[in-house]
Protein backbone atom coordinates (compact mmCIF):
# COMPACT_ATOMS: atom_id res chain seq x y z
CA UNK A 1 0.00 0.00 0.00
CA UNK A 2 2.96 2.25 0.90
CA UNK A 3 4.43 1.54 -2.36
CA UNK A 4 1.10 2.01 -4.55
CA UNK A 5 0.84 5.58 -2.67
CA UNK A 6 4.96 6.72 -3.58
CA UNK A 7 3.83 5.68 -7.06
CA UNK A 8 1.00 7.98 -6.87
CA UNK A 9 2.77 11.28 -5.48
CA UNK A 10 5.42 10.04 -7.80
CA UNK A 11 3.03 10.21 -10.83
CA UNK A 12 1.15 13.57 -9.45
CA UNK A 13 4.71 15.11 -9.26
CA UNK A 14 5.63 14.44 -12.58
CA UNK A 15 2.20 15.66 -14.27
CA UNK A 16 2.92 18.89 -12.01
CA UNK A 17 5.88 19.11 -13.68
CA UNK A 18 4.86 18.77 -16.97
CA UNK A 19 2.37 21.47 -16.76
CA UNK A 20 4.87 23.82 -15.05
CA UNK A 21 6.74 23.06 -18.42
CA UNK A 22 3.90 23.58 -20.40
CA UNK A 23 3.23 27.28 -18.71
CA UNK A 24 6.74 28.21 -18.97
CA UNK A 25 7.07 26.92 -23.02
CA UNK A 26 3.89 28.91 -23.09
CA UNK A 27 5.00 32.32 -21.60
CA UNK A 28 5.49 35.62 -24.10
CA UNK A 29 9.04 35.92 -22.07
CA UNK A 30 10.43 32.40 -22.73
CA UNK A 31 9.40 32.35 -26.76
CA UNK A 32 10.88 36.02 -26.87
CA UNK A 33 14.23 34.36 -25.56
CA UNK A 34 13.91 31.75 -27.86
CA UNK A 35 13.59 33.69 -30.69
CA UNK A 36 16.23 36.21 -30.09
CA UNK A 37 18.37 33.00 -29.49
CA UNK A 38 17.89 31.53 -32.91
CA UNK A 39 18.15 34.87 -34.68
CA UNK A 40 21.86 34.97 -33.11
CA UNK A 41 22.31 31.38 -34.00
CA UNK A 42 20.91 31.61 -37.77
CA UNK A 43 22.37 35.33 -38.65
CA UNK A 44 25.56 33.43 -39.71
CA UNK A 45 23.91 31.32 -42.06
CA UNK A 46 21.46 33.52 -43.29
CA UNK A 47 25.00 35.69 -44.56
CA UNK A 48 26.02 33.05 -46.10
CA UNK A 49 23.14 32.24 -47.75
CA UNK A 50 22.45 35.96 -49.08
CA UNK A 51 24.98 38.34 -49.83
CA UNK A 52 22.78 41.04 -48.54
CA UNK A 53 22.55 39.86 -44.80
CA UNK A 54 26.46 39.20 -45.32
CA UNK A 55 27.42 42.84 -46.37
CA UNK A 56 24.72 43.71 -43.38
CA UNK A 57 26.74 41.81 -41.30
CA UNK A 58 29.94 43.01 -41.93
CA UNK A 59 28.65 47.03 -41.79
CA UNK A 60 27.44 46.06 -38.32
CA UNK A 61 30.75 44.61 -37.25
CA UNK A 62 32.62 47.26 -38.83
CA UNK A 63 30.34 50.32 -37.28
CA UNK A 64 31.07 48.44 -33.63
CA UNK A 65 35.13 48.23 -34.28
CA UNK A 66 34.78 51.44 -35.49
CA UNK A 67 35.22 53.46 -31.96
CA UNK A 68 37.60 50.71 -30.68
CA UNK A 69 40.96 53.02 -31.55
CA UNK A 70 38.84 56.13 -29.34
CA UNK A 71 38.13 53.49 -26.66
CA UNK A 72 41.24 52.35 -26.15
CA UNK A 73 42.80 55.99 -26.36
CA UNK A 74 41.02 56.86 -23.45
CA UNK A 75 41.90 53.18 -21.70
CA UNK A 76 45.19 54.27 -22.02
CA UNK A 77 45.14 57.72 -21.31
CA UNK A 78 47.61 57.32 -18.15
CA UNK A 79 49.87 54.99 -19.98
CA UNK A 80 53.19 56.01 -20.85
CA UNK A 81 53.03 57.58 -24.32
CA UNK A 82 55.24 55.03 -26.26
CA UNK A 83 52.65 51.65 -24.80
CA UNK A 84 49.63 53.97 -25.50
CA UNK A 85 50.79 54.95 -28.80
CA UNK A 86 51.68 50.99 -29.60
CA UNK A 87 48.31 49.91 -27.86
CA UNK A 88 45.95 52.70 -30.00
CA UNK A 89 48.09 51.63 -33.36
CA UNK A 90 46.97 48.07 -32.67
CA UNK A 91 43.25 48.80 -32.34
CA UNK A 92 43.27 50.49 -35.25
CA UNK A 93 44.74 47.85 -37.39
CA UNK A 94 41.86 45.32 -35.49
CA UNK A 95 39.11 48.04 -36.62
CA UNK A 96 40.23 47.89 -40.12
CA UNK A 97 40.58 44.17 -40.37
CA UNK A 98 36.82 43.82 -38.83
CA UNK A 99 35.88 46.30 -41.35
CA UNK A 100 37.54 44.64 -44.11
CA UNK A 101 39.84 46.87 -44.82
CA UNK A 102 43.05 45.80 -43.63
CA UNK A 103 46.73 47.31 -44.42
CA UNK A 104 50.00 46.03 -45.33
CA UNK A 105 51.68 47.28 -42.57
CA UNK A 106 47.81 46.63 -40.07
CA UNK A 107 48.44 42.78 -40.94
CA UNK A 108 52.05 42.93 -40.40
CA UNK A 109 51.57 44.27 -36.85
CA UNK A 110 48.92 42.04 -35.68
CA UNK A 111 51.00 39.05 -37.36
CA UNK A 112 54.02 40.24 -35.19
CA UNK A 113 51.91 40.70 -32.16
CA UNK A 114 50.48 37.02 -32.82
CA UNK A 115 53.79 35.10 -33.25
CA UNK A 116 55.89 36.99 -30.10
CA UNK A 117 53.05 36.77 -27.66
CA UNK A 118 50.12 34.40 -28.91
CA UNK A 119 51.83 31.29 -30.66
CA UNK A 120 52.86 28.10 -29.31
CA UNK A 121 55.59 28.34 -27.65
CA UNK A 122 55.48 31.98 -27.03
CA UNK A 123 58.94 34.02 -27.54
CA UNK A 124 57.98 36.33 -24.94
CA UNK A 125 57.30 34.09 -22.31
CA UNK A 126 60.33 31.95 -23.09
CA UNK A 127 62.89 34.93 -22.95
CA UNK A 128 61.02 36.33 -19.79
CA UNK A 129 61.13 33.37 -18.17
CA UNK A 130 64.63 32.23 -19.59
CA UNK A 131 66.75 36.20 -18.87
CA UNK A 132 64.65 37.37 -16.07
CA UNK A 133 62.26 35.73 -13.57
CA UNK A 134 64.77 32.42 -13.26
CA UNK A 135 67.89 34.59 -12.28
CA UNK A 136 65.54 36.64 -10.21
CA UNK A 137 63.93 33.10 -8.96
CA UNK A 138 67.47 32.08 -7.93
CA UNK A 139 67.87 34.97 -6.15
CA UNK A 140 64.83 34.80 -3.82
CA UNK A 141 64.58 31.22 -3.46
CA UNK A 142 64.81 29.76 -0.16
CA UNK A 143 68.10 27.90 0.62
CA UNK A 144 67.95 24.29 1.69
CA UNK A 145 71.13 22.61 3.27
CA UNK A 146 71.24 18.65 4.69
CA UNK A 147 70.08 19.99 7.85
CA UNK A 148 66.41 20.87 7.06
CA UNK A 149 65.55 17.34 5.98
CA UNK A 150 65.37 13.84 7.85
CA UNK A 151 65.01 11.08 5.68
CA UNK A 152 62.81 8.35 6.23
CA UNK A 153 61.81 5.71 3.84
CA UNK A 154 63.32 4.80 0.58
CA UNK A 155 60.67 4.90 -2.07
CA UNK A 156 62.26 3.60 -5.10
CA UNK A 157 65.35 4.71 -7.18
CA UNK A 158 66.81 4.34 -10.90
CA UNK A 159 69.62 4.96 -13.13
CA UNK A 160 69.47 8.57 -12.76
CA UNK A 161 68.54 8.63 -8.79
CA UNK A 162 66.55 7.66 -5.68
CA UNK A 163 63.57 8.78 -4.22
CA UNK A 164 62.55 9.14 0.00
CA UNK A 165 60.04 10.23 1.66
CA UNK A 166 61.48 12.66 4.52
CA UNK A 167 60.35 15.67 6.54
CA UNK A 168 61.17 19.17 6.26
CA UNK A 169 62.91 19.67 9.70
CA UNK A 170 61.02 22.14 12.01
CA UNK A 171 63.58 24.88 12.97
CA UNK A 172 66.26 22.85 12.07
CA UNK A 173 65.52 20.29 14.75
CA UNK A 174 65.92 16.87 13.13
CA UNK A 175 62.97 14.27 13.61
CA UNK A 176 62.88 11.40 15.47
CA UNK A 177 62.35 8.29 13.13
CA UNK A 178 59.13 6.96 14.39
CA UNK A 179 56.74 4.08 12.38
CA UNK A 180 54.21 6.64 13.03
CA UNK A 181 54.09 10.39 11.89
CA UNK A 182 51.94 13.25 13.81
CA UNK A 183 49.40 15.42 11.84
CA UNK A 184 51.89 18.65 12.40
CA UNK A 185 54.44 16.10 10.54
CA UNK A 186 52.53 15.03 8.09
CA UNK A 187 51.84 18.77 6.96
CA UNK A 188 56.08 19.08 6.48
CA UNK A 189 56.47 15.91 4.32
CA UNK A 190 58.14 15.86 1.59
CA UNK A 191 59.82 14.04 -1.79
CA UNK A 192 63.75 14.24 -1.99
CA UNK A 193 65.55 12.48 -4.45
CA UNK A 194 68.83 12.03 -4.61
CA UNK A 195 70.85 12.66 -8.13
CA UNK A 196 72.95 10.31 -9.10
CA UNK A 197 76.30 11.32 -9.42
CA UNK A 198 78.97 9.95 -12.37
CA UNK A 199 82.66 11.25 -13.42
CA UNK A 200 80.75 13.10 -15.74
CA UNK A 201 80.03 15.80 -13.59
CA UNK A 202 77.97 19.12 -15.00
CA UNK A 203 79.81 21.14 -17.74
CA UNK A 204 80.04 24.49 -17.47
CA UNK A 205 77.11 26.78 -18.68
CA UNK A 206 75.36 23.61 -19.81
CA UNK A 207 71.81 24.94 -19.88
CA UNK A 208 72.76 27.63 -22.50
CA UNK A 209 74.91 25.36 -24.79
CA UNK A 210 72.16 24.06 -26.32
CA UNK A 211 72.84 20.00 -26.13
CA UNK A 212 71.04 17.07 -24.26
CA UNK A 213 71.84 15.83 -20.98
CA UNK A 214 75.40 13.67 -20.71
CA UNK A 215 75.03 11.35 -17.51
CA UNK A 216 72.88 11.47 -14.22
CA UNK A 217 74.13 14.70 -12.85
CA UNK A 218 73.59 16.38 -15.62
CA UNK A 219 69.85 14.75 -15.98
CA UNK A 220 69.36 16.17 -12.48
CA UNK A 221 70.42 19.36 -13.10
CA UNK A 222 67.92 19.19 -16.47
CA UNK A 223 65.03 18.03 -14.00
CA UNK A 224 65.76 20.95 -11.74
CA UNK A 225 66.04 23.35 -14.01
CA UNK A 226 62.63 22.01 -15.54
CA UNK A 227 60.31 21.57 -12.72
CA UNK A 228 60.98 25.11 -11.54
CA UNK A 229 60.25 26.85 -15.04
CA UNK A 230 56.59 24.81 -14.91
CA UNK A 231 56.44 26.23 -10.87
CA UNK A 232 56.73 30.05 -12.31
CA UNK A 233 53.55 29.33 -14.88
CA UNK A 234 50.07 28.97 -12.48
CA UNK A 235 48.17 26.91 -15.60
CA UNK A 236 51.21 24.35 -15.83
CA UNK A 237 51.60 24.48 -11.98
CA UNK A 238 48.54 22.81 -10.94
CA UNK A 239 49.37 19.69 -13.27
CA UNK A 240 52.84 18.76 -11.73
CA UNK A 241 54.14 18.03 -9.05
CA UNK A 242 54.77 20.83 -6.66
CA UNK A 243 58.31 21.47 -6.73
CA UNK A 244 59.69 22.91 -3.20
CA UNK A 245 63.95 23.38 -4.65
CA UNK A 246 66.89 22.08 -4.35
CA UNK A 247 70.21 21.72 -2.88
CA UNK A 248 73.97 20.24 -2.88
CA UNK A 249 74.95 19.05 0.84
CA UNK A 250 78.02 20.53 2.11
CA UNK A 251 78.36 17.84 4.80
CA UNK A 252 77.06 14.48 5.91
CA UNK A 253 73.92 14.14 7.98
CA UNK A 254 71.20 11.51 8.30
CA UNK A 255 71.65 9.53 5.53
CA UNK A 256 72.88 12.68 3.52
CA UNK A 257 76.38 12.63 1.77
CA UNK A 258 78.89 15.65 1.40
CA UNK A 259 78.36 16.83 -2.02
CA UNK A 260 75.24 14.65 -3.03
CA UNK A 261 72.61 16.85 -5.35
CA UNK A 262 69.28 16.66 -4.04
CA UNK A 263 65.66 17.95 -5.34
CA UNK A 264 62.23 18.42 -3.26
CA UNK A 265 59.31 18.25 -3.80
CA UNK A 266 55.64 18.63 -1.58
CA UNK A 267 54.88 14.80 -0.88
CA UNK A 268 51.58 14.97 -1.92
CA UNK A 269 51.27 11.59 -2.81
CA UNK A 270 52.71 8.13 -2.90
CA UNK A 271 50.86 6.35 -5.54
CA UNK A 272 51.04 6.72 -9.23
CA UNK A 273 48.97 5.24 -11.94
CA UNK A 274 51.55 2.61 -12.36
CA UNK A 275 50.52 1.24 -8.81
CA UNK A 276 46.98 1.41 -9.49
CA UNK A 277 47.58 -0.27 -12.80
CA UNK A 278 49.52 -2.79 -10.95
CA UNK A 279 46.50 -3.64 -8.37
CA UNK A 280 48.53 -1.88 -5.79
CA UNK A 281 45.74 -0.31 -4.73
CA UNK A 282 43.09 -2.57 -5.38
CA UNK A 283 41.35 -4.07 -8.44
CA UNK A 284 41.76 -1.42 -11.58
CA UNK A 285 39.73 0.69 -12.22
CA UNK A 286 37.05 0.15 -9.14
CA UNK A 287 40.52 1.18 -6.77
CA UNK A 288 40.35 4.49 -8.51
CA UNK A 289 36.43 4.79 -8.61
CA UNK A 290 35.82 7.21 -5.63
CA UNK A 291 38.41 10.15 -6.06
CA UNK A 292 37.44 10.08 -9.77
CA UNK A 293 34.16 9.62 -10.18
CA UNK A 294 32.80 10.32 -6.12
CA UNK A 295 29.27 8.98 -5.67
CA UNK A 296 28.13 9.54 -9.36
CA UNK A 297 30.21 6.40 -9.58
CA UNK A 298 27.82 4.09 -7.31
CA UNK A 299 24.93 4.43 -9.40
CA UNK A 300 26.29 3.02 -12.57
CA UNK A 301 26.82 -0.71 -13.53
CA UNK A 302 30.76 -2.06 -13.39
CA UNK A 303 31.68 -1.69 -17.08
CA UNK A 304 30.47 2.13 -17.22
CA UNK A 305 32.00 2.83 -14.39
CA UNK A 306 35.54 1.32 -15.53
CA UNK A 307 35.04 3.13 -18.57
CA UNK A 308 33.85 6.84 -17.09
CA UNK A 309 37.41 6.27 -14.73
CA UNK A 310 39.40 5.58 -18.05
CA UNK A 311 37.57 8.69 -19.14
CA UNK A 312 38.47 10.63 -16.19
CA UNK A 313 41.89 10.07 -15.84
CA UNK A 314 42.99 10.64 -20.12
CA UNK A 315 40.95 13.68 -19.90
CA UNK A 316 43.02 14.87 -17.04
CA UNK A 317 46.53 13.50 -18.43
CA UNK A 318 45.69 15.09 -21.88
CA UNK A 319 45.03 18.18 -20.26
CA UNK A 320 48.61 17.96 -18.06
CA UNK A 321 50.45 17.42 -21.18
CA UNK A 322 48.31 19.99 -23.39
CA UNK A 323 49.42 22.40 -20.44
CA UNK A 324 53.03 21.66 -20.43
CA UNK A 325 53.57 21.75 -24.07
CA UNK A 326 52.14 25.24 -23.96
CA UNK A 327 55.72 26.63 -22.83
CA UNK A 328 57.18 24.61 -25.46
CA UNK A 329 58.34 21.96 -22.98
CA UNK A 330 58.06 18.05 -24.16
CA UNK A 331 58.18 15.47 -21.31
CA UNK A 332 59.43 12.24 -23.56
CA UNK A 333 58.86 10.14 -20.53
CA UNK A 334 55.16 9.71 -20.49
CA UNK A 335 54.19 6.33 -18.81
CA UNK A 336 51.90 5.49 -15.74
CA UNK A 337 55.09 4.98 -13.25
CA UNK A 338 55.59 9.18 -13.99
CA UNK A 339 51.93 10.00 -13.23
CA UNK A 340 50.91 10.95 -10.01
CA UNK A 341 47.66 10.27 -8.57
CA UNK A 342 46.55 12.18 -5.68
CA UNK A 343 43.91 11.59 -2.89
CA UNK A 344 41.87 14.61 -4.37
CA UNK A 345 41.62 12.60 -7.53
CA UNK A 346 44.16 14.81 -9.00
CA UNK A 347 46.35 13.67 -12.21
CA UNK A 348 50.07 15.12 -11.96
CA UNK A 349 53.20 14.82 -14.39
CA UNK A 350 56.38 13.88 -12.25
CA UNK A 351 60.02 12.53 -13.27
CA UNK A 352 61.10 15.58 -15.82
CA UNK A 353 64.25 13.92 -16.16
CA UNK A 354 64.26 13.10 -20.13
CA UNK A 355 62.08 16.46 -20.91
CA UNK A 356 63.74 19.13 -23.17
CA UNK A 357 62.48 22.66 -23.36
CA UNK A 358 62.70 23.51 -27.27
CA UNK A 359 61.68 27.45 -26.38
CA UNK A 360 65.24 27.73 -25.03
CA UNK A 361 66.88 24.50 -26.58
CA UNK A 362 67.94 23.19 -23.07
CA UNK A 363 67.98 19.39 -23.20
CA UNK A 364 67.70 19.51 -26.84
CA UNK A 365 69.93 17.39 -29.32
CA UNK A 366 67.78 16.41 -33.14
CA UNK A 367 70.01 13.45 -33.46
CA UNK A 368 69.66 11.63 -29.86
CA UNK A 369 66.61 11.28 -27.25
CA UNK A 370 66.07 9.60 -23.55
CA UNK A 371 62.97 7.41 -23.97
CA UNK A 372 61.43 4.11 -22.49
CA UNK A 373 61.09 2.15 -25.74
CA UNK A 374 57.53 0.42 -24.44
CA UNK A 375 56.20 3.96 -24.30
CA UNK A 376 58.41 5.92 -27.05
CA UNK A 377 57.01 7.13 -30.11
CA UNK A 378 58.02 5.38 -33.55
CA UNK A 379 60.24 7.90 -34.27
CA UNK A 380 62.29 7.90 -31.29
CA UNK A 381 63.27 11.58 -31.65
CA UNK A 382 60.92 14.69 -30.87
CA UNK A 383 62.07 16.45 -33.97
CA UNK A 384 63.16 15.00 -37.28
CA UNK A 385 66.98 14.18 -37.51
CA UNK A 386 67.80 16.71 -40.31
CA UNK A 387 66.11 19.63 -37.87
CA UNK A 388 69.64 21.68 -36.73
CA UNK A 389 71.27 21.82 -33.23
CA UNK A 390 69.70 24.09 -30.53
CA UNK A 391 71.27 27.41 -30.88
CA UNK A 392 71.39 29.78 -27.85
CA UNK A 393 68.90 30.31 -25.45
CA UNK A 394 68.09 33.67 -27.22
CA UNK A 395 67.76 32.85 -31.27
CA UNK A 396 65.95 29.80 -30.09
CA UNK A 397 63.07 31.36 -27.93
CA UNK A 398 62.59 33.42 -31.10
CA UNK A 399 62.56 30.81 -33.52
CA UNK A 400 60.43 28.36 -31.60
CA UNK A 401 56.82 28.74 -33.07
CA UNK A 402 58.45 27.93 -36.38
CA UNK A 403 59.95 25.08 -34.70
CA UNK A 404 57.37 23.74 -33.00
CA UNK A 405 54.53 24.59 -36.17
CA UNK A 406 57.13 22.14 -38.60
CA UNK A 407 58.40 19.46 -35.96
CA UNK A 408 54.93 19.11 -33.98
CA UNK A 409 57.41 18.08 -31.26
CA UNK A 410 54.06 17.16 -28.91
CA UNK A 411 52.88 14.35 -30.61
CA UNK A 412 56.07 12.41 -29.29
CA UNK A 413 54.01 12.86 -25.34
CA UNK A 414 50.47 11.96 -27.40
CA UNK A 415 51.89 9.06 -28.57
CA UNK A 416 52.78 7.57 -25.13
CA UNK A 417 49.30 8.54 -23.67
CA UNK A 418 47.92 6.52 -26.09
CA UNK A 419 49.86 3.35 -24.97
CA UNK A 420 48.48 5.01 -21.69
CA UNK A 421 44.72 4.33 -22.54
CA UNK A 422 45.40 1.14 -24.17
CA UNK A 423 46.93 -0.07 -20.82
CA UNK A 424 44.24 1.21 -18.90
CA UNK A 425 41.50 -0.09 -21.14
CA UNK A 426 42.71 -3.91 -21.72
CA UNK A 427 43.68 -5.82 -18.70
CA UNK A 428 46.08 -8.32 -20.77
CA UNK A 429 48.18 -5.43 -21.74
CA UNK A 430 48.85 -3.91 -18.08
CA UNK A 431 52.08 -6.08 -17.28
CA UNK A 432 55.45 -4.73 -18.39
CA UNK A 433 55.97 -8.26 -20.39
CA UNK A 434 52.59 -7.76 -22.90
CA UNK A 435 53.46 -3.96 -22.97
CA UNK A 436 56.87 -4.83 -24.60
CA UNK A 437 55.31 -7.64 -26.70
CA UNK A 438 52.17 -5.33 -27.85
CA UNK A 439 55.28 -2.53 -28.95
CA UNK A 440 57.15 -5.23 -30.78
CA UNK A 441 53.87 -6.59 -32.65
CA UNK A 442 52.57 -2.77 -33.71
CA UNK A 443 55.71 -2.21 -35.00
CA UNK A 444 55.33 -5.20 -37.11
CA UNK A 445 52.14 -4.04 -38.53
CA UNK A 446 53.72 -0.97 -39.47
CA UNK A 447 51.96 0.92 -36.88
CA UNK A 448 48.50 0.11 -38.02
CA UNK A 449 46.65 -0.73 -34.61
CA UNK A 450 43.67 -2.35 -36.54
CA UNK A 451 46.18 -4.31 -38.42
CA UNK A 452 47.56 -5.30 -35.13
CA UNK A 453 44.14 -6.46 -34.09
CA UNK A 454 43.10 -7.70 -36.82
CA UNK A 455 46.44 -10.48 -37.37
CA UNK A 456 47.82 -10.66 -33.71
CA UNK A 457 47.04 -13.99 -31.69
CA UNK A 458 47.57 -12.46 -29.02
CA UNK A 459 45.29 -9.72 -29.87
CA UNK A 460 42.10 -12.12 -30.37
CA UNK A 461 42.77 -13.28 -26.15
CA UNK A 462 42.58 -9.80 -25.14
CA UNK A 463 39.32 -7.83 -23.88
CA UNK A 464 38.29 -4.79 -26.11
CA UNK A 465 35.27 -4.13 -24.73
CA UNK A 466 36.26 -0.97 -22.63
CA UNK A 467 37.73 0.19 -26.04
CA UNK A 468 34.71 -0.74 -28.06
CA UNK A 469 32.12 0.93 -25.77
CA UNK A 470 29.49 3.34 -27.20
CA UNK A 471 30.50 2.62 -31.30
CA UNK A 472 33.82 2.02 -30.55
CA UNK A 473 34.77 5.70 -29.10
CA UNK A 474 37.97 4.69 -27.22
CA UNK A 475 39.15 2.40 -30.09
CA UNK A 476 39.10 5.12 -32.40
CA UNK A 477 40.75 7.68 -29.89
CA UNK A 478 43.55 4.69 -29.58
CA UNK A 479 44.12 4.34 -33.39
CA UNK A 480 44.69 8.28 -34.17
CA UNK A 481 47.18 8.40 -31.39
CA UNK A 482 49.13 5.31 -32.43
CA UNK A 483 50.44 5.79 -35.40
CA UNK A 484 53.28 6.79 -37.20
CA UNK A 485 53.79 10.76 -38.43
CA UNK A 486 53.27 11.53 -42.17
CA UNK A 487 55.88 13.47 -44.11
CA UNK A 488 54.54 16.50 -42.78
CA UNK A 489 55.31 15.52 -39.23
CA UNK A 490 51.49 15.34 -38.36
CA UNK A 491 48.85 12.09 -38.79
CA UNK A 492 48.81 11.93 -35.08
CA UNK A 493 46.29 13.48 -32.57
CA UNK A 494 48.01 16.49 -30.06
CA UNK A 495 46.68 16.43 -26.92
CA UNK A 496 44.90 19.20 -27.44
CA UNK A 497 42.99 17.41 -30.09
CA UNK A 498 42.68 14.00 -28.10
CA UNK A 499 40.58 16.18 -25.61
CA UNK A 500 38.56 17.38 -28.06
CA UNK A 501 37.69 13.65 -29.50
CA UNK A 502 33.88 12.02 -28.91
CA UNK A 503 35.89 10.05 -26.22
CA UNK A 504 36.34 12.32 -23.75
CA UNK A 505 33.86 14.60 -24.52
CA UNK A 506 30.78 12.65 -24.12
CA UNK A 507 30.19 10.81 -21.09
CA UNK A 508 30.35 6.68 -20.65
Amino acid sequence: MAAANSHLQLGSTAACADRLLLRLAASPLLRRQQQRQRRLVCAPVRALAAPQELVSLASGLAGAASGLPAAVTGATAGWPAPLATVATTLAADVADVVALQPTAWGAAHLATVYYFFLARPSPVVGLLDFYVLAPLARVLQRRFSERDFTLRDRLGGGNYGQVFEGLLNDKGRPDPLTKELTPAQKKRRVILKKANMDAQGIRTNFLKSGTIARGAAETGFVEAYICARVMRHPRVRAVVAEFIGQFEASGTMGGITSGSQWLVWKFESDSTLGDACEGALGPFPDSLSGIMLGRRGEAMDDEKRAVAVIKVVMRKLFVALERLHSLGIVHRDVKPENILVTGNGGVKLIDFGAACDLSTGVNFNPEYGMLDPRYAAPEELVMPKNFPRAPPPLLAAMLAPCAWAWGAPDLFDSYSAGVVLMQLSIPQLRSNAAQRSFNSELANCDYDLDTWRNTSPKARQMDFSLLDRNNGQGWDLAVKLLRLKNKLNRGRLSCSQALRHPFLLLPA
